[in-house]
């Protein structure tokens, strides 16, 4: 799903679905189409021009939470990966009151994995995550940093968070990792991958 203020002649041309949003009702309408369709396609939200409004509007309809996290590399050039809910993950965490995404990221990275002291070396684009939870509707943004680690630490599973393990993978292991996360996971291991091998 994209949300603009400006379309494009790719978008169009591609024969991806726009729907112009005019108000809230229709921002609702679009997306009870969307979310109840038996197939998702992709979709555009379009309001000319506004699309900060339309962000706004959009966030509106949900319980919004932020958390943050990373992809952790290590001297071997390694990725961190936990597995939680029999799915590989890379370790983040809700965004605590007066912290900044930055610290969250480390500090969830810390305690998820047991390693300490990792550096951020830069900002990864952030991702969207929309579910129920206790009959309300959620919308989680997490931010996401890549981040080096020097040390020599194994990791260690927060069992509490019911993470079942924390494990260092070679390169030679993402097509593991990626045939079983989530598909916003795979994009983002993808570009960590090509941005620093």
């Amino acid at each position: 799903m994209i949300l603009t203020g400006r379309l494009s002649a790719d978008l169009e041309a591609a024969g991806i679905q726009v729907f112009r949003v005019s108000s809230g009702k229709t921002l609702k309408e679009a997306f009870h189409q969307f979310r109840t369709a038996p197939v998702p396609e992709p979709l555009v939200l379009y309001n000319n021009g506004c699309a900060g409004k339309l962000l706004d509007d959009f966030i509106s309809m949900f319980w919004y939470l932020e958390a943050s996290g990373g992809i952790v590399r290590n001297e071997k050039g390694q990725r961190l990966f936990i597995r939680r809910f029999g799915r590989w993950d890379l370790p983040k965490g809700k965004i605590e009151k007066n912290e900044s995404p930055e610290r969250a990221a480390v500090r969830e990275v810390t305690e998820e994995t047991g390693i300490s002291a990792p550096i951020i070396e830069s900002e990864l684009p952030s991702t969207f995550h929309i579910y129920e939870y206790k009959g309300k509707r959620i919308l989680k943004r997490t931010y996401w940093y890549a981040m080096h680690y020097y040390g020599d630490e194994t990791p260690v599973p927060q069992l509490e968070e019911e993470i079942t393990e924390a494990r260092w993978m070679g390169l030679d292991g993402l097509d593991q990792i990626c045939a079983n996360t989530y598909a916003s996971l795979t994009e983002l291991i993808k570009l960590d991958t090509e941005q620093r091998g």
